[in-house]
């Protein structure tokens, strides 16, 4: 059970905190600063939840002579204002580490995005304290899709993999966690609503609010496990709709 948790892997944008929405703001910020023309198939519903690396990809052939790496750093770069200044945490999340922290479990940050970025706005928040290291995929030199970055970062941690829990957002990732033999708690966030039915399938557990219980945990004694309610697991938020 999550109850009994000793080694927490966490992601960052997502997954502490509410910065998703800025990265999706970061590609428009990008076609506006290249004057490239906006998509006029594309809704804003689509621009918030396709993934990021998805996008990036898109803009990166609409620019020539300009590589997927260099779109990346250019919008790494606009979104360190965000979170030294418009990034929040996830609702409940500080009750939530320090009661995983109280329990006595060791924690850290492995994150897609530059970890340095990410060091400022968890110390912002008053979190950074709570993990032993954050991480990010240039110093693992290896991206979240593969499960030797979960257990390169497990191994860093100290853990075994089969005593790790992952949270994350972003369903590729859960993949690669699963494949190193780690359990996976889901964190909900609307931009990984097109992949909702794979992480419902996919997770251990879901948690859709810190400040709650979990929508479900299959981990440990079933006897312990909240009713999985697929209909309501399903159901779209209503800024969705």
């Amino acid at each position: 059970m999550l109850s009994s948790c000793k080694y927490a892997i966490f992601d960052n944008d997502g997954t502490l905190m509410e910065s998703m929405y800025f990265w999706r703001l970061g590609s428009l910020e990008y076609i506006i600063a290249h004057r490239l023309p906006i998509p006029e198939t594309m809704t804003l519903r689509e621009l918030f939840s396709c993934s990021s690396r998805e996008f990036t990809q898109r803009l990166s052939e609409q620019m020539p002579n300009v590589s997927y790496e260099e779109v990346v750093r250019e919008m790494e770069g606009r979104m360190e204002r965000h979170y030294l200044f418009d990034v929040q945490e996830k609702p409940g999340v500080q009750e939530f580490l320090a009661g995983l922290r109280a329990r006595g479990a060791r924690m850290c940050v492995a994150t897609a995005a530059p970890r340095e970025l990410c060091r400022q706005a968890l110390a912002r928040f008053g979190i950074l304290e709570c993990f032993d290291f954050v991480t990010d995929t240039y110093e693992m030199e290896m991206h979240k899709g593969q499960k030797e970055y979960f257990l390169r970062v497990a191994e860093r941690l100290g853990a075994p993999p089969e005593a790790c829990w992952v949270f994350e957002d972003a369903v590729y990732a859960m993949r690669a966690a699963k494949a190193a033999g780690m359990r996976v708690c889901a964190i909900e966030d609307y931009t990984a609503q097109a992949h909702r039915e794979e992480i419902l399938e996919l997770a251990d557990a879901y948690i859709a609010d810190y400040r709650k219980p979990p929508l479900f945990d299959r981990s440990g004694d079933s006897r312990a496990v909240r009713t999985f309610d697929r209909e309501r697991a399903t159901k779209q938020p209503e800024c969705a709709q």
